[in-house]
């Protein structure tokens, strides 16, 4: 009672401000769930309370909460902030048969540091919903459905101190799979379906210090051999080993008790040809190609003899066997000075401790051959690259002359502008009145601009048709050029007088200008007429010739009378025979560079035997004159 009675009114008042407050937080309490003061957080336990959702009853202020054992199978976005509980900093929603989280279902939860959500229903890591929670340290997924760890899984969730994935049906890690987990300390995978790892999955674990793999169907070969290495690198403690599954050599063995080099896988020979040869008395090649991790030892046997390295295997013969590589190996067995008796089958033995694999070899030793199989490959392949070259220096030869031909001037083209005139034989009057017309004019001009030294695009041209009479008629047609006659003689000209003819084949400088005749007397005259009139008659005509008689009356009615003629070398020409032709003869003309001469029989009977579809057909053959 005395000390009840020295109680002082701030005493009073203490005392029922402590009593007081356990009632509040009972008030803010949610009827299915508890309220206290739990390791110096305030918490709040609904465990077991059949709830459906995250209840909203709650105070504000609670640091703790564990729903666990109820039946939330979904978390709707942006759950805790509607029910006031971003102060969050663990959250306890284990076995509530979870299957679907929202991608936002933790937004406002920036303190959370713990997250258990083992023991539900998830198929997959919920990895943009756990990015909400970008401080999140300790991570449960233990006991649910994951079958697979895909890459960057947990990329969000770079501060992870502690991930716990064991019994989650896991079969296959992504080798990305832990990608942006550099702060993880601890990893729990016991208790999955994994039987091996990518090489790089561990890769990005540089501050881990505790590993859990046990219970899970190890196949302990080559491709956990870098798991292994990385496991003795950062010295990390296996508290239960680890047991092997396979291969059978290593089956219910524990990692602990194992090397490195256990973890191997069983060599692989790669063989391009099992066949090889060789030339008496030069030395002979096989070559083993063997892929194995851990590397493999080869071993060469020959007629059931192990063959060392310079071991000798008589006073002329010795082998030698090179290595090259590690994992991918390659084994080169050299025999020197092979003879035809060393023709046998070779073995190579590639073994490690997954195993031992061998291949046989042929050899074949024969005499040289002769020609290209006698010569090395470098030898020809040399050659071939030669003739290649040269095959490619005459090709550049070829198309240098062609392109330089193609460009060279066209020379010697004759001038195109000539006029033949035909003067009908209706009376002898006609014959001797000579044409006024401008030809002499067009004549002169072209004498003028005529040039053997000029070059003239070639014209299209043609083949006339000249009609000569017969003698029966007692007429002739003639060739005229301003009074003068046409004789085809074996002189040429090489002065301007060129005859102006319509037909630009023919060459006209073969006419005999009236300057040229005036030098010869009647008599020289009259023979070269005939000769003449022999040479070209002889191709056509078939019929039986005659003298010609100078003083019949044809001939005189076909005289040729000159403007010029007087006396003297006028009366000869006047008194000259003049050539017949058959009719429908052809004038052709065949020419060559310089002086024209008489073109072959077989190119004439040719042109004038059959219809030519172009002017120059049958000019390239043989060199003639105008016919």
């Amino acid at each position: 009672m005395t000390g009840l009675t020295r109680l002082t009114p701030v005493g009073v008042l203490l005392i029922i401000t402590l009593i007081s407050t356990p009632l509040a937080i009972g008030d803010k309490c949610a009827d299915e769930c508890t309220c206290k003061w739990k390791s110096g957080k305030r918490t709040v336990e609904c465990v077991n309370r059949t709830l459906t959702s995250i209840p909203d009853k709650i105070d504000p202020e609670t640091q703790v909460l564990d729903a666990s054992e109820n039946y939330i199978r979904v978390l709707p976005s942006r759950i805790f902030t509607k029910v006031s509980l971003t102060n969050l900093q663990r959250l306890y929603l284990k076995k509530c048969r979870m299957q679907q989280i929202d991608k936002d279902a933790f937004a406002g939860l920036t303190n959370l540091v713990e997250l258990d959500l083992s023991y539900n229903l998830l198929s997959t890591v919920p990895s943009k919903s756990l990015g909400k929670a970008a401080f999140l340290r300790d991570l449960s997924l233990a006991h649910n459905q994951l079958e697979r760890v895909n890459g960057d899984a947990f990329i969000t969730t770079p501060n992870l101190v502690k991930l716990d994935l064991s019994n989650a049906r896991i079969v296959d890690i992504d080798a990305n799979g832990f990608r942006g987990l550099e702060s993880l300390e601890t990893l729990k995978l016991n208790g999955n379906r994994i039987a091996t790892f990518h090489s790089d999955t561990f890769m990005p674990l540089n501050k881990i210090k505790s590993v859990e793999l046990q219970d899970n169907p190890w196949i302990c070969n080559c491709h956990l051999r870098e798991m292994r290495l990385w496991m003795f690198k950062h010295n990390l403690p296996l508290i239960i080993a680890p047991i092997c599954h396979g291969p059978d050599q290593l089956a219910n063995r524990p990692f602990n008790e194992l090397e490195l080099d256990d973890f191997a896988c069983r060599p692989v020979l790669m063989i391009a040809s099992s066949y090889a040869e060789a030339t008496i008395g030069e030395n002979a090649s096989i070559v083993c190609h063997v892929s194995a991790i851990p590397d493999a030892k080869v071993k060469w046997f020959w007629n059931g003899k192990l063959l060392a390295n310079h071991s000798t295997l008589n006073s002329h013969q010795k082998i030698y066997i090179y290595e090259e590589g590690q994992f991918s190996k390659t084994s080169t067995l050299i025999l020197t000075n092979a003879q035809e008796s060393d023709s046998s089958e070779f073995y190579c033995v590639a073994e490690n401790r997954a195993g031992s694999v061998e291949a046989n070899f042929t050899l074949h030793v024969s005499l040289r051959t002769a020609g290209m199989a006698g010569l090395g490959s470098g030898q020809i392949a040399g050659i071939s690259a030669a003739l290649v070259v040269l095959i490619l220096f005459i090709l550049l030869i070829i198309l240098v002359l062609f392109v330089r031909l193609r460009r060279m001037p066209v020379k010697d083209v004759k001038n195109p502008r000539g006029t033949i005139h035909l003067l009908p034989s209706d009376s002898n009057q006609e014959r001797n009145t000579l044409p006024s017309s401008p030809s002499g004019g067009i004549r002169k001009a072209d004498e003028a601009e005529t040039s053997f030294n000029e070059t003239t695009k070639p014209v299209s041209l043609t083949l006339n048709y000249v009609q000569r009479t017969t003698v029966e008629n007692n007429t002739t047609d003639y060739i005229l050029e301003e009074a003068r006659p046409v004789i085809h003689g074996p002189r040429f000209s090489s002065s301007t007088s060129l005859v102006p003819i319509d037909n630009p084949d023919l060459i006209r400088d073969t006419r005999t200008s009236i300057e040229e005749l005036r030098q010869f007397t009647s008599e020289q005259l009259s023979t070269m007429m005939e000769d003449s009139r022999l040479l070209y008659s002889s191709l056509w005509d078939t019929r039986e010739r005659t003298s010609p008689d100078y003083n019949s009356p044809s001939v005189a009615s076909g005289a040729f009378v000159s403007k010029e003629s007087g006396g003297g070398v006028g009366g000869c020409i006047q008194s000259l025979p003049m050539e017949q032709f058959p009719p429908g003869a052809k004038q052709l003309r065949v020419w060559q560079k310089g002086v024209p001469v008489l073109p072959p029989v077989s190119a004439l009977k040719r042109v004038l035997g059959s219809t030519r579809s172009s002017p120059d057909e049958g000019y390239q053959e043989g060199t003639g004159t105008d016919v």
